[in-house]
C-alpha cells in the first residue's frame, strides 16, 4: 500500500511538472468560486501574466499556465524559495465561460491527498493505536486553508483584470 501510494505522489507530481491538460480538468471540487463578468469585458479579458498581479508573500508564488482548451491551470511554483511552506492540496484552473458571462477558479483535491486519506481512515478505525497518524489530515487541512486564501487571491487579481 505504501508503495503505491508513493507511485501515485511521483505521478501527480509529474503530471503538475508537464501540466497535463486532463489532470487539471479531473479531480474533486474543494474549490469554487464565480466572476461575473459582461461580454464585453470577456472579450477583453486577458490572463496572461496573472502571477505578477498577486501579491508577493512569504508562500510559494504561483505558476500560471495556457491549456488546449483555452482554460488556465495554476500551481504552486517550484523554484527555490525561503519562506514558509504548506502541503498543496490543490490544483487550479481558471475558466472563461462566455456563454454564462462568468470566470470559474475552481481548485481541484490533489490524488494523493485523497487517496492518503482514503486509506488512513479505515485504518484507524480498525486499528486504535494508529489515531496518530491522523496528524497527515491535519497537515492536510492546514495546507487547504492556506490554499484557500492563495485562491481568493487569485479570484481578486481575475476581478480587477475586468475593472
Amino acid at each position: 500500500m505504501a508503495l503505491a501510494l508513493i507511485a501515485l505522489m511521483l505521478v501527480e507530481l509529474l503530471l503538475l511538472l508537464r501540466w497535463a491538460p486532463f489532470f487539471f480538468r479531473s479531480g474533486i471540487i474543494l474549490f469554487n468560486q464565480r466572476v461575473a463578468a459582461s461580454t464585453a469585458e470577456l472579450s477583453q479579458l486577458s490572463l496572461a501574466g496573472l502571477e505578477y498581479d498577486l501579491p508577493v508573500g512569504k508562500w510559494l508564488r504561483q505558476a500560471f499556465h495556457a491549456l488546449p482548451d483555452g482554460s488556465v491551470a495554476f500551481r504552486e511554483s517550484f523554484a527555490p524559495h525561503f519562506g514558509g511552506r504548506y502541503f498543496p492540496l490543490m490544483h487550479g484552473q481558471l475558466v472563461i465561460d462566455k456563454r454564462r458571462r462568468e470566470v470559474r477558479v475552481i481548485g481541484r483535491c490533489s490524488w494523493f491527498a485523497l487517496a492518503m486519506t482514503v486509506t488512513l481512515l479505515p485504518i484507524t478505525l480498525v486499528y486504535p493505536s494508529t489515531w496518530p497518524m491522523l496528524g497527515f489530515l491535519l497537515v492536510f487541512y492546514m495546507g487547504y486553508r492556506i490554499q484557500l486564501g492563495r485562491y481568493a487571491e487569485v479570484v481578486e487579481a481575475v476581478r480587477a483584470r475586468l475593472r
